[in-house]
């Protein structure tokens, strides 16, 4: 695991008890709540009237009008917290080049289409403010940022992944700062969905207590992470070092948590060993504790089962009665606050409580005021829809025995190296066995839309009203299983990561359809659980019992590479030693508004729907079983350009990736380049002139442009390619058309519509 130790080194939060830290903190101290009466949207139909809104924030105080029609509600939130946060780590832009933003969300743009109350003929200005990766596309563009730029999008749990995400990015090498957190803002179809799975409770939330039930809540919270070291010698304030991180899948259900708590478990545990402490040195748990009838107890058994009799001395606390669940935002929201309090030396309280109801009891749990303590190491959970779980290990510097002259850091290990081991496409052009090279020179299909059945495909792995996106990728992932060279793999010791801009659309159309023709009360319960993007990750994780890390994101054009990063970090980071990484794409009404708000109608290339996986593995692990991998990871490089100059963009994202591979220019002997031909047309061409010694191809006048899934699937055919014997190699090379004998080693590059790059490097 890498020794870099993180510190936070800013705070910025908005919420309905406070438009800043001080104020927060303040009302928090006053054991104050700011859920109350919905004001923004009517309520009457719903058996609940309550939630945490921020009251008095006016966009006008804060933005242009002009500004105001490029950000959405949660987008605003956002800027207004990381400015707070940025001003306090008193970060300087012009020496910290590379400054990236991991940004969690649950709803993304979902106001700026609600307020439409339609469809389809939507309002191109507004539908554009809606998409996912837009909200942390926009918010690092207002700031100005080049560093890795993603949103996570695993539902409640998201904004606690962006921070173990911004935590990888520093580690390795491929950030000098990262800002990270999330943002939510109040919506009348994500309340309806809750009204409709009865979860919402008519009286201000207390969890852990007799009377269950959530209150909803928006708000924002963000911090500023960097190399501790580096804090220290700018003497920056430092509010906590981030020791480790777990992320984890139940695969157990959509909506309700494993009874037991074994997701929440294995990801504390996760944690706990890369901080390598002892699990006897923790001493405060930030539970998630929504209040719901499900989920405190089950988190309560899975803490318990892991800690045993010691979980009897550790303090535990929800903070949720003081601001509401405020869904993507929740994890960062709770952990700031819980950095807030241990600087005065205390722990956040449960609110409103009365007595515990069954099985929710707990010697040490922090009730209606807050506790004078100073815990060593302290915890940060959060569980979400879909399964996900996160927790954050850190070490509390307001603790008497700390001292920066105590901070060690372990010996240098050797440095894994990560191989691909097996592979699977639904597509089109893919064979029965998911492979893509042999049909990609045939006649191109006259659609790349798919008719793909998977119950056709097979029936134990469907079920009754399964959306495409879902289809697609649970088939890959199989295909990628079945074709892996790795046996008698323990699914439940596999990692899984998935990338998807948009997710299901169908889904989002048949709930958001069922307000418009039925009302807000009577909101499909069905289809709500799909409108979280992560539901596809957490059907995949259920079927194939997939319980490792896990993690669900959106970039709106990277996702396939970002989603091979994120694996192999997780591996080099001993989390795992296997992981299964994906991406999808599926077509709808829907998707084709957003693909008009976002140009991409503008494409020569016809837009294309699929799915593709690959599995990863620790070299060494499989070597151990006499494998060899069809190729290896290298490295990668990733840079974002709000001015949309793709072409300096691209230059910088593959300097850092030869930089990070060990490679010069001149061992390259391919380039595949996802481009949507919209915002990178120049670039395309600039960059197959500067490198006009390297073959630069594209696929997707072959395959149709993904979104999502596009890099992966260049990154398939490279890794065929790679894989094929000499002579049948040079017979695809002269298809191609490139003057080469033989090839070792190729670049996949990556562009998005907003000026997002990446590149990664793999060998034979």
């Amino acid at each position: 695991m890498n020794s870099l130790k993180v510190a936070v080194t800013g705070i910025g939060i908005l919420t309905s008890i406070g438009h800043n830290k001080e104020e927060v903190f303040q009302n928090m101290l006053d054991n104050q709540t700011g859920i109350g009466p919905i004001q923004s949207f009517d309520v009457q139909e719903f058996i609940s009237q309550i939630g945490a809104e921020i009251s008095s924030f006016q966009p006008s105080d804060h933005f242009t009008p002009e500004e105001q029609k490029g950000l959405d509600r949660c987008a605003q939130y956002a800027v207004v917290s990381i400015k707070e946060a940025l001003e306090e780590a008193r970060v300087d832009q012009t020496v910290e080049k590379t400054i990236g933003l991991a940004f969690g969300t649950c709803n993304g743009g979902l106001n700026s289409l609600e307020e439409q109350r339609a469809l389809q003929e939507l309002d191109l200005e507004k539908t554009r403010n809606y998409p996912f990766y837009q909200q942390g596309d926009v918010v690092a563009k207002y700031f100005g940022l080049t560093g890795p730029v993603i949103t996570l999008n695993t539902a409640c749990a998201a904004s606690g992944n962006a921070i173990g995400y911004a935590c990888d990015m520093i580690r390795h090498g491929f950030a000098d700062v990262m800002i990270a957190g999330g943002s939510d803002s109040m919506s009348t179809s994500v309340y309806a969905g809750f009204n409709a799975l009865k979860a919402l409770n008519d009286q201000p939330c207390s969890p852990y207590n007799e009377q269950y039930g959530l209150s909803l809540g928006e708000g924002s919270a963000f911090l500023v992470l960097e190399p501790l070291e580096k804090a220290l010698a700018r003497d920056a304030k430092v509010y906590t070092i981030v020791e480790g991180y777990g992320l984890s899948s139940d695969a157990y259900h959509e909506t309700a948590p494993q009874p037991e708590g074994q997701g929440i478990r294995k990801a504390v545990e996760m944690a706990i060993e890369q901080g390598n402490i002892s699990k006897d040195e923790i001493d405060y748990i930030n539970t998630h504790g929504t209040g719901t009838k499900a989920n405190d107890p089950a988190e309560l058994r899975g803490l318990r089962a892991y800690f045993g009799k010691q979980f009897d001395n550790i303090y535990v606390s929800s903070s949720k009665a003081y601001f509401g669940h405020n869904l993507g935002a929740a994890a960062a929201i709770e952990y700031a606050t819980t950095l807030l309090a241990l600087e005065q030396g205390l722990l956040p309280a449960t609110l409103h409580f009365s007595q515990a109801r069954e099985g929710c009891n707990h010697p040490k749990l922090v009730t209606n005021e807050m506790k004078s303590y100073k815990p060593k190491y302290f915890l940060c959970n959060n569980s979400a829809f879909g399964g996900h779980n996160s927790s954050i290990l850190s070490k509390n510097v307001y603790h008497p025995a700390f001292s920066p002259a105590t901070i060690t850091t372990s010996s240098a290990e050797e440095k894994k190296r990560i191989g691909v081991y097996g592979y699977g496409t639904i597509h089109r052009l893919a064979d029965h066995d998911g492979t893509l090279l042999s049909n990609l020179h045939q006649d191109s299909p006259t659609t790349f839309q798919l008719d793909f059945s998977l119950k056709e495909y097979n029936r134990s792995l469907y079920e009754r009203r399964m959306n495409p996106l879902t289809q697609y990728s649970i088939a890959a992932c199989d295909l990628a299983l079945k074709n892996t060279s790795l046996s008698n793999i323990d699914n439940e010791q596999i990692g899984l990561v998935y990338g998807t801009s948009r997710g299901s659309l169908k889904s989002a159309e048949k709930y958001l359809g069922s307000i418009l023709e039925r009302g807000a009360g009577n909101a499909s319960s069905v289809y709500f659980p799909d409108m979280v993007l992560n539901s596809t990750a957490g059907k995949l994780a259920k079927k194939f019992g997939i319980k490792g890390f896990s993690s669900s994101h959106s970039s709106g054009g990277i996702d396939g590479l970002q989603a091979i990063l994120y694996g192999m970090t997780s591996i080099l980071d001993g989390k795992q030693s296997t992981v299964l990484v994906g991406a999808g794409d599926e077509r709808s009404g829907l998707s084709d508004e957003i693909d008009r708000a976002m140009n991409l109608q503008n494409s020569s290339y016809e837009i294309g729907e699929g799915s593709t996986f690959i599995l990863l593995a620790d070299t060494k692990v499989a070597e151990e079983k006499g494998l060899d991998p069809i190729a290896t990871i290298e490295g990668f490089g990733q840079a974002f350009s709000g001015q949309n100059d793709m072409d300096q963009t691209i230059q910088h994202a593959v300097e850092q990736c030869l930089q990070n591979a060990n490679l010069s220019e001149d061992e390259i002997d391919f380039i595949f380049y996802h481009n949507n031909n919209v915002t990178d047309i120049d670039a395309f061409l600039q960059l197959k002139e500067r490198l006009g010694h390297i073959p630069v191809y594209t696929l997707n006048h072959l395959c149709g442009y993904m979104e999502s899934n596009g890099s992966l699937f260049h990154a398939q055919v490279a890794l065929e390619l790679l894989a094929l014997p000499k002579e049948e190699q040079q017979s695809m090379i002269h298809a191609f058309g490139w003057p080469k004998n033989d090839l070792r080693t190729g670049l996949i590059i990556t562009t998005s519509i907003n000026g997002n790059s990446m590149a990664m490097a793999i060998r034979k």
